[in-house]
């Protein structure tokens, strides 16, 4: 034993002075602060304050964290539930001590979304099974590269408490949009689009905060002072100024002429700005206007299908980063062929009632689906064993047999009459 830790602590060693960061603060990708055309800074903290940027983590996040996630044991008949499985337990209850499955799902999902990669060390008993995933964040970690042995090293730093090395397999890592080991961080790409928006968003606040609605001139008949011009701009200022403040009467000297400069909000297109905006921040993130409560060209009659879209193009692919995930590195080599997770999104494909009576109709039919299979997807109490019994229409028929002849009836003959016998009286 005490020689198979000498030989980790000498691998670990090894990593910290042969290996090859994969992430560097010099890279573009990763800078953390990006000075866009439009004049602001955006910075994964800036870029939460456009509201557009805000719904579309909040929505992408708490979709994918409230989704079920068991554990599927696979077996000759397919996969089925293995509710008595540690990592069962594990994904969808208690990840960590302090985090519910929601709450830890969540915020790796936004780390990814805002930083482009989550992190969550994964705590192994004696056995190396794991016991709890303790979530990190994404600013504390570096990845690097062990040139000796090509696999990957997660840098963490613990303040004074120094760094940290995590081997690949100890690291639940949800990895962004991007190539090679890292997401890439998509608040860098999006800099310029979330920059206008939020530039736009501080040309509003100002618009509507000016009590003056706009600057104006004042033509003075006689020259003033630079001192007497500051005096005068502030006492303008302090009088006129602020939402409160609206439509004053401005008192002038006889020497002053006050000419307002204003513009129509509409004619600078103030608000189709804004609108356009909503739908350049959803386009980053591959999130449909609709689901931010931008519902400018949403209709009642294609509402279902966009939800259903949004489903398969924006929540599976976070989906399926927590479920591959999860089976490399939480089963254990000998078990990956054996166990499996699934996050079950069809609650978020359910549709309007008519349209789910008609699925479960046909379905019934075809003796795809119980009753017990119906009630449960409906959330309501099943009837008992007769309900898990499946049925179909007797007229169904092999395709192959389509056309043909019936098969002539089989005459079923009486049974023949049994005769008594009647043996004579003795003598």
């Amino acid at each position: 034993m005490l020689e198979i830790f000498s030989r980790l602590a000498e691998r670990i060693r090894a990593a910290r002075r042969t290996s090859e960061p994969l992430t560097r603060p010099s890279d573009p990708r990763v800078r953390p602060v990006v000075r866009t055309i439009a004049g602001v800074n955006i910075t994964p903290d800036t870029a939460i304050t456009v509201p557009a940027v805000w719904a579309c983590l909040r929505y992408l996040s708490q979709t994918v964290a409230m989704l079920p996630w068991r554990v599927m044991q696979e077996t000759p008949s397919g996969g089925v539930l293995a509710p008595s499985h540690r990592v069962d337990w594990l994904i969808r209850k208690r990840p960590a001590p302090e985090w519910s499955s929601f709450q830890w799902r969540e915020t790796l999902t936004h780390w990814a979304l805002r930083w482009g990669n989550g992190y969550a060390e994964i705590e192994r008993d004696a056995a190396g099974r794991p016991l709890w995933m303790h979530p990190i964040h994404p600013e504390r970690v570096e990845v690097t590269r062990d040139l000796a042995t090509g696999q990957l090293v997660y840098q963490i730093n613990n303040g004074v408490a120094g760094i940290a090395y995590l081997g690949m397999m100890d690291v639940f890592h949800v990895r962004g949009f991007g190539e090679g080991p890292v997401g890439v961080n998509v608040m860098d790409y999006a800099a310029q689009s979330i920059g206008w928006a939020r530039a736009a968003q501080l040309f509003g606040a100002a618009f509507f905060g000016n009590g003056m609605n706009v600057s104006g001139v004042i033509q003075m008949k006689k020259a003033m002072s630079p001192e007497a011009l500051d005096i005068l701009m502030a006492e303008m200022e302090k009088l006129y100024k602020g939402p409160g403040k609206a439509n004053k009467v401005v008192p002038l000297d006889a020497d002053m002429e006050f000419k307002s400069v204003q513009t129509d909000p509409e004619k600078s297109q103030f608000i189709e700005t804004n609108q356009h905006l909503v739908e350049e921040v959803c386009r980053w993130f591959g999130v449909p206007p609709h689901k931010v409560q931008h519902l400018l060209r949403a209709t009642f009659s294609n509402i279902e299908h966009q939800s259903i879209e949004v489903v398969t193009d924006s929540v599976m692919p976070w989906v399926k980063r927590f479920e591959e995930e999860a089976d490399f590195k939480l089963f254990g080599f000998e078990n990956r062929n054996s166990y499996y997770t699934n996050m079950d999104e069809k609650a978020l494909m359910r549709g309007d009632a008519q349209s789910r009576s008609a699925f479960y109709k046909t379905m019934r039919e075809i003796g795809a689906y119980s009753v017990n299979d119906i009630l449960r997807r409906e959330g309501e109490n099943t009837i008992g064993p007769e309900g898990d019994i499946r049925v179909m229409q007797a007229q169904y028929v092999p395709l192959d047999r389509i056309g043909a002849e019936p098969a002539p009836a089989t005459p079923v003959l009486p049974a023949p009459a049994q005769t008594q016998t009647t043996e004579p009286p003795a003598p």
